[in-house]
């Protein structure tokens, strides 16, 4: 018995650390929204800070930017992340080997860099100063380092999307390919033997199969390119901003009176995050019914 429980009640104490300070970092932030903040001389329950925001330009401005950003740079990484999976796949069925380890590591390498140097390496190179403009500056594509596109610090976000799309899609990669390793050889060929060819095999067991893997991590990029800070922060304008910016802005160039009203933005994330949580879970669920597998 004790042998059992042993490795759960070591990690208790930090489990219990770890629940304790990010609900109740939560729970704190959620009272502030709500006008409780004894700092301030305010104890009482309103629906101020909430109201403010949803009478604001600025805050549907960001907003719009922020859902706009998140979509894109979501289904972009998606598209790519899948279209290299199965392109992985159709490449280790036809050599009928494990990929190669250099492989492996060139789609695990994007991974490995964190997302505030990958802005970075994004400004040096599409900035209109930057290493790409430069080049085709010299080649003769074009007259001058001006004429170059507008990709950072634009107020559309390409940028940011640029940056989340390369970073984002080897890690789709990585969770559809296991799913489709699944995928028996002899049902290649025998979709042969039915007359089926590629494009087909792709439509009818391909895209089934890695259909809800898809979902979940598409659903994870959303979720964590609608609530990063970092890389909009680098890459992005002053107006108008992510809502994450937007939410920092509010904390730091304001007075103690406007951080329920930064708070609230943060609170409004967390809702539509899980809201979208739960849309993907029925979504995928629903795949599942659908095609016999739930």
């Amino acid at each position: 018995m004790w042998r059992k429980s042993k490795p759960y009640l070591l990690l208790l104490p930090a489990s219990f650390t770890i629940i304790l300070l990010f609900f109740g970092g939560i729970f704190d932030g959620l009272l502030k929204s709500f006008g409780y903040f004894p700092a301030i001389g305010e104890t009482g329950l309103n629906l101020t800070a909430y109201d403010r925001l949803l009478h604001s330009s600025d805050f549907w401005q960001s907003m719009a930017l922020t859902l706009r950003v998140a979509a894109l740079s979501s289904l972009v990484s998606a598209i790519i992340g899948a279209f290299l999976a199965v392109a992985l796949f159709f490449v280790n069925n036809s050599t009928k080997k494990a990929i190669p380890r250099p492989w492996q590591r060139l789609f695990q390498l994007p991974l490995t860099i964190p997302h505030l140097v990958a802005g970075y390496i994004v400004v040096l190179l599409f900035t209109q100063s930057g290493f790409v403009s430069r080049l085709l500056a010299t080649v003769g594509w074009i007259d001058g380092i001006t004429e170059f596109p507008v990709l950072v610090n634009d107020s559309f976000g390409w940028g940011i999307i640029l940056t989340y799309a390369w970073k984002e899609a080897p890690f789709v990669a990585l969770m559809l390919y296991p799913v489709l390793s699944r995928i028996h050889g002899s049902w290649r060929d025998v979709s042969r033997v039915f007359g089926a060819g590629p494009w087909q095999f792709i439509r009818e067991v391909v895209v089934p199969v890695m259909m809800t893997a898809w979902t979940i991590a598409t659903f994870i990029v959303f979720v964590f390119t609608f609530s990063a800070f970092e890389v909009p922060y680098l890459l992005g304008v002053t107006y108008p901003s992510v809502l994450p910016v937007y939410s920092y802005q509010l904390y730091t160039s304001g007075t103690l009176s406007d951080r329920p009203e930064a708070l609230a933005v943060n609170m409004i994330l967390a809702a539509i995050t899980i809201l979208l949580g739960l849309v993907a879970y029925h979504v995928s669920k629903r795949w599942n019914v659908l095609k016999g597998w739930g």
